[in-house]
């Protein structure tokens, strides 16, 4: 009887001591300071840009610190999205071709409340450098090096038919964005998420637009 209940205490004072370890290996496991996610979709266009460009793609990524006492994150991220120009746009410059597209470089502040189960929500808010580029083509032929892939390793210079840029117009300007996401969360401890994020540029007219996209956090 005494030996089974020292083997009793034995087996609780060996799981008491075991705890902390367990639970700081798991606390190690599901919480990182540094994130990283990429993500594409759709991008909606507003404002006066919408009478020049049409809706178009966004491709996006970056990164968030957040060690987990605190209660809001740093994210930066990185954007491109592209546009085709609109037929009212292209008539009006007399071009029978026409491209859009906007880089941006943000960093901002986001918030996510600690939930339990697999779903959860962000809010963010950023500011950063949005540079605009347009272009106005025509069907033409294009030169430059040309490196057939039958041929191996050797090119030639040469022409072929493509769009001919004839002219742009491009400017660095600043803004801001808004953005909100509802996540879920993989067995591996990553998450694939839904994010709707809008975009105001400070240019002369006015220039919005908000990406809807589909994202893998890692």
């Amino acid at each position: 009887m005494k030996t089974g209940r020292m083997m009793c205490a034995l087996v609780t004072a060996a799981g008491l001591q075991l705890l902390p370890a367990t639970a700081e290996a798991q606390f190690d496991k599901g919480w990182k300071d540094w994130y990283g996610h990429f993500a594409a979709g759709w991008v909606d266009i507003s404002g006066d840009a919408a009478n020049v460009l049409q809706d178009g793609f966004n491709i996006s990524g970056g990164a968030t610190y957040k060690p987990e006492e605190w209660p809001i994150g740093i994210i930066f991220e990185g954007g491109y999205n592209g546009f085709d120009m609109t037929s009212e746009a292209r008539d009006f410059f007399e071009a029978s071709g026409g491209d859009g597209s906007i880089f941006s470089a943000t960093a901002g502040a986001i918030w996510s409340p600690k939930l339990r189960g697999s779903v959860g929500f962000a809010v963010s808010a950023g500011v950063g450098g949005y540079y605009i580029d347009a272009s106005l083509t025509e069907p033409g032929y294009v030169c430059g090096p040309v490196c057939p892939p039958y041929w191996g390793w050797w090119c030639y210079w040469g022409c072929t038919p493509g769009n001919v840029v004839t002219d742009s117009a491009s400017s660095f300007e600043f803004g801001f964005n808004i953005g909100a996401l509802v996540a879920y969360e993989l067995d591996s401890g990553s998450s694939i998420y839904l994010e709707f994020k809008w975009h105001q540029v400070q240019t002369e007219f006015t220039t919005q637009y908000m990406p809807v996209t589909i994202g893998f956090r890692f």
